[in-house]
């Protein structure tokens, strides 16, 4: 099924959340000096327009980055003001950068960008937007969960791997959660990133049972909006060898979310293993 297009959701709540926290991520690879990898293997098609039909009929955006375009920004997510910046002009935000135009501004020229999508616009809009962008941007029209086979471990033995499913299929979350195994046992050391929706139904639930299972170090990071009802209430990411200053900076960074809320104060938890 390739239907989802992300034109429609882009700078709502859940890719603030996301976001805000691959920045944060990122600045952590950055400190040494060695070349690392990053792999966004949904990659989408990289930059959005926040005044397109498709963001307009959603309206996602006014109840996600919308609402915090003007409010104090703390410093520990410069990067992330600083990304949004790169892809627009002044203070307007009229464009959206998705993970792939992140990781690109805020890495460094030895940095390698694998980014894997399998819808056929999608693709043809990533090409276009990292038209130009050098050598080290490599681009893969292929299944996001076929590439973490195939593609891993990278040469450079430091990185990211962001994986951000739509979740559209039944299957999915076993899918995904067969192929994060996977990719563990092929890249141990690999800091990953997961997103996935928080959902009245808890179809989730049996995923982050899986997860948590696991020997690696990990982090996970649920941001609610609003009260559990009909659809997506909330944003989660489980991450496996999280930088280990994630949590204290994630705690100091609970306030700045509130604005998000839909129907009272939005809440940021965060939980980590045994082994961290």
């Amino acid at each position: 099924m390739l239907s989802y297009q992300h034109g429609y959701h882009a700078g709502n709540f859940a890719d603030v959340h996301k976001h805000s926290i691959l920045t944060l991520v990122l600045n952590y690879l950055r400190r040494k000096p060695k070349p690392f990898t990053v792999f966004d293997v949904y990659a989408g098609r990289g930059l959005y327009g926040l005044h397109t039909t498709q963001a307009q009929k959603t309206g996602e955006a006014e109840q996600g980055i919308l609402k915090l375009a003007d409010a104090p920004w703390p410093a520990l997510l410069g990067d992330y003001r600083q990304a949004l910046r790169a892809v627009n002009a002044q203070d307007s935000l009229r464009y959206y950068p998705g993970s792939p135009m992140i990781s690109h501004s805020l890495t460094r020229e030895a940095t390698d960008l694998v980014l894997c999508e399998l819808h056929p616009q999608e693709f043809l809009a990533l090409q276009q937007t990292f038209a130009g962008k050098g050598r080290r941007v490599h681009l893969h029209r292929r299944d996001a969960l076929e590439a973490l086979r195939a593609l891993l471990p990278p040469s450079s033995r430091r990185g990211l791997v962001l994986i951000d499913p739509s979740y559209e299929r039944a299957g999915d979350y076993t899918a995904v959660g067969d192929a994060v195994a996977g990719a563990l046992q092929k890249w141990p050391a690999g800091v990953y990133m997961l997103w996935y929706p928080v959902l009245a139904d808890g179809r989730h639930q049996g995923l982050l049972r899986r997860l948590e299972q696991s020997e690696r170090p990990w982090l996970r990071s649920e941001l609610q909006v609003r009260r559990p009802g009909i659809g997506m209430h909330g944003s989660g990411l489980f991450l496996f060898n999280p930088p280990y200053v994630l949590p204290e900076q994630l705690a100091r960074l609970a306030d700045w979310y509130e604005p998000l809320g839909q129907d009272g104060v939005a809440t940021l938890q965060n939980f980590v293993s045994g082994h961290f």
